[in-house]
């Protein structure tokens, strides 16, 4: 949870245990290559949601590729439905970036 808002709920910032953190076997966080991503076009809602939760970075497309990425302004999914453990991944993705800000 970003320490921001742990302060607005006044509570500690919590982090995801190693069990939900998303599996990353690339220790480096270089971007995928634009040649390997492709566009990826998500749920309206869903969408809306994650540039919400993001703010403030913006994120201006999704793309496809093989590992769930946050750059710049793109944001990388391996697939358009997420599943549970996807789902908290991004979150993670999307903490672990609002964090560095």
């Amino acid at each position: 949870m970003h320490p921001r808002y742990a302060a607005i709920f006044g509570i500690e910032n919590l982090e995801l245990n190693q069990h939900y953190r998303p599996k990353n076997t690339n220790s480096s966080s270089a971007p995928i290559q634009s040649t390997e991503a492709e566009p990826l076009t998500l749920n309206k809602q869903l969408f809306t949601d994650i540039k919400l939760s993001v703010q403030p970075m913006v994120i201006n497309s999704v793309l496809k590729g093989s590992e769930m990425q946050l750059t710049d302004d793109k944001l990388i999914l391996p697939t358009q439905q997420l599943s549970a453990n996807d789902k908290r991944a991004l979150w993670a993705l999307m903490s672990k970036h609002l964090d560095n800000l």
